[in-house]
């Protein structure tokens, strides 16, 4: 009796413990979400201040959220407590030493004592922070960079590169704003977390759940609508994420069963998701906050980034939306029963407060922006803006508890973008201080042997290795922080050249062996990982040469004169629907006639500067190739033609 008694009492104990450290984690959360909120509205403190709460704050919270080994009991629990613990002492710190360490001479004055000591702390906690929340392989690859940074000295040749004083290292990596507290960390900090607040406002006001309604009435009754359906969403939720993997989490749980009941095969379903999550990445004016990271790198507006982008991510949903429709009538696919689909007016009738949120905060977004104001201002007011319109209508309207979720719910999202930052800040940090960077940028223009295309595919390769299981924003980093220089060396530095960088990161997540976002489709689809990477990759293969094209003739990226943009946007429109008709088969099917269609495509898509003719003569001789394409097709429909016998 007694036994059963102290174990009751226990069990008692053990849920009241569950609950308060339930309460503590959401209090934590909500506490960060407001802490960036009041800098959207009052501004930012200053940039250690800014950054080290951000960094600090959201460590603090992965510890709480994610347990250490993954294991709940009493002891393994209180090793995150002390990881908390001196998360919240590491913030302390710097908030405490701020103006030493802002009128500090870096790289002259000697660092105090405990600059040494927290400096290893930080790097620790967000490496481990790193580990739980975004993953092993990016928590290794940075440490690996560290490791060989502070002992590049004995890096073999080319890599060798003279020894840097212990000072310059906490200097580097903590004192200033080169290191932990760099630029991506500002970008999370500042523009990033509040965009991920507002996305959660947008969901616990019913706005996120309208996009998919909105996407199936748009284009649900066309042949294939299950798959469109699935385009669409992803593309508006890739933009906001961050990272194509959790978007095909985000939205592939609703859309992959639905195109797998329309009879679309396993893997194409899942390639489906891939492709249409990965393109949210480059997908303005979020571009999974590559735009932001971007911008900061060049010293140029936000704006110019996002309408840089415009024709990139149209040529890229053309090639997806193409494939797509290819592969229905292929499969013979029916479209959805139009008992099962709404107008897209119908949807607005019956979601008014859903659509009026929407699209109210989505211009007042826009309109602040092109304005000029500054990016975390307009987010914070569009949210404002949010919560009033969703008050106006009883359908999405929220109260106190449901404000509580979505500011709960924005930390908790934020923690892998902000430790991927953070980890990246790192890597910059130690790029930088070792001058690893530049050397590795020098032995990589080497390794071309001064070829410029050859260059490119390299800087190519190089972008989609290092990216393999990250988070967009993090590959990204990372690619431009050892590939950069090597463009800048051959002249291609700039807009062209980070967004080439930019684009192959991005593509890193559909590219075998690691393919991050396929494997997640892979287990959504039960398909094999590798083949829905392989079926992704055919689906936007035209996006993989175009790069080369704007990097020595920028005029998609708004770089040249109209009348180039427009001829541009012209020949590689078609040169994308020409490749995607001769790997699909439709509808086209002659295998002569799809060779010449691939021929036609290159012809049209290759930098001229790599050709002994102009552009004219390409464009022209790829016209030819496609005038051939047709009459081969045409030919051949004809021979299989019956004979009509008039005797």
């Amino acid at each position: 009796m007694t036994t059963t008694t102290q174990s009751t009492t226990d069990d008692a104990l053990s849920g009241k413990l569950r609950t308060s450290g339930q309460f503590a984690i959401s209090l934590l959360a909500i506490v960060t979400s407001l802490f960036h909120l009041y800098t959207g509205a009052f501004g930012i403190f200053g940039s250690l201040v800014q950054r080290s709460a951000h960094v600090y704050l959201l460590a603090a919270l992965t510890f709480a959220i994610v347990p250490f080994m993954g294991r709940h009991e009493i002891r393994y629990r209180l090793i995150d407590l002390v990881l908390i613990a001196l998360s919240l002492s590491g913030m302390a710190y710097v908030i405490t030493n701020y103006n030493r360490m802002l009128n500090k001479t870096a790289y002259v004055t000697a660092p105090a004592q405990l600059d040494f000591v927290y400096t290893v702390i930080s790097i620790v906690l967000v490496i481990e922070a790193t580990r739980r929340i975004v993953g092993r392989l990016l928590a290794a690859i940075v440490t690996m960079i560290l490791v060989g940074g502070f002992f590049s000295n004995m890096l073999p040749a080319p890599f060798t590169s003279p020894a840097v004083p212990t000072s310059n290292w906490v200097d580097g990596l903590f004192v200033t704003t080169n290191g932990l507290w760099g630029i991506p960390t500002r970008v999370s900090a500042t523009f990033i977390f509040l965009f991920v607040v507002m996305a959660a406002f947008l969901e616990v006001t019913g706005a996120g759940r309208f996009l998919l309604d909105f996407a199936k009435a748009l284009v649900g009754r066309r042949q294939g609508g299950a798959a469109k359906i699935a385009v669409v969403a992803s593309t508006l939720f890739g933009s906001l994420s961050g990272s194509a993997a959790a978007n095909v989490y985000g939205t592939g749980i609703f859309t992959i069963p639905t195109m797998k009941k329309f009879g679309y095969k396993n893997s194409f379903a899942g390639a489906t998701e891939v492709a249409a999550s990965c393109g949210g990445q480059i997908m303005p004016p979020i571009m999974g906050a590559g735009a932001f990271i971007m911008a900061q790198f060049l010293g140029i507006d936000y704006i110019v980034i996002a309408l840089a982008a415009v024709i990139p991510a149209a040529l890229y949903y053309l090639s997806v939306y193409f494939s797509v429709h290819a592969e229905t009538i292929n499969q013979g696919i029916q479209p959805i029963p139009e008992a099962e689909i709404q107008t897209p007016t119908e949807v607005l009738k019956s979601q008014p407060g859903y659509a009026a949120s929407f699209f109210v905060t989505i211009v007042v977004l826009f309109y602040m922006l092109f304005e000029g104001y500054t990016i975390y201002r307009a987010v914070f007011f569009s949210v404002i803006v949010l919560m009033f319109v969703a008050a106006l209508q009883p359908q999405s309207r929220v109260g106190v508890d449901e404000l509580a979720i979505a500011l709960d719910k924005g930390a908790r999202n934020a923690t892998q973008i902000a430790m991927a930052t953070a980890c990246a800040s790192i890597v910059l940090g130690t790029l930088n201080t070792s001058g690893l960077g530049v050397i590795f940028g020098q032995w990589v223009v080497a390794l071309a042997g001064g070829v410029v295309i050859l260059l490119l595919v390299l800087v190519a390769a190089f972008s989609i290795v290092l990216g393999f299981g990250m988070p967009t924003t993090a590959a990204y980093i990372l690619a431009a922080a050892l590939l950069g220089p090597a463009l800048v060396a051959v002249d291609m530095g700039g807009l062209k050249a980070q967004f080439f960088i930019f684009t192959f990161a991005v593509y890193s997540t559909i590219t075998p062996p690691v393919a991050l976002a396929a494997f997640a489709a892979g287990q959504v689809a039960d398909a094999d990982p590798i083949t829905v990477a392989l079926k992704a990759m055919k689906m936007v293969l035209p996006t993989f040469i175009i790069p080369l094209r704007y990097v020595y003739r920028p005029a998609i990226l708004l770089q040249m004169p109209v009348t180039d943009i427009v001829i541009d946007t012209l020949a590689l429109g078609l040169a994308v629907i020409l490749i995607q008709i001769g790997l699909w088969g439709w509808p086209v099917e002659n295998k002569v006639a799809r060779g010449f269609a691939i021929l036609s495509s290159l012809l049209l898509m290759v930098p001229p500067q790599v050709m002994p003719v102009g552009l004219p003569m390409l464009i022209l001789v790829g016209l030819l190739c496609a005038g051939l394409m047709v009459l081969t097709e045409a030919y051949d429909r004809d021979r299989a033609l019956p004979r009509l016998n008039l005797n």
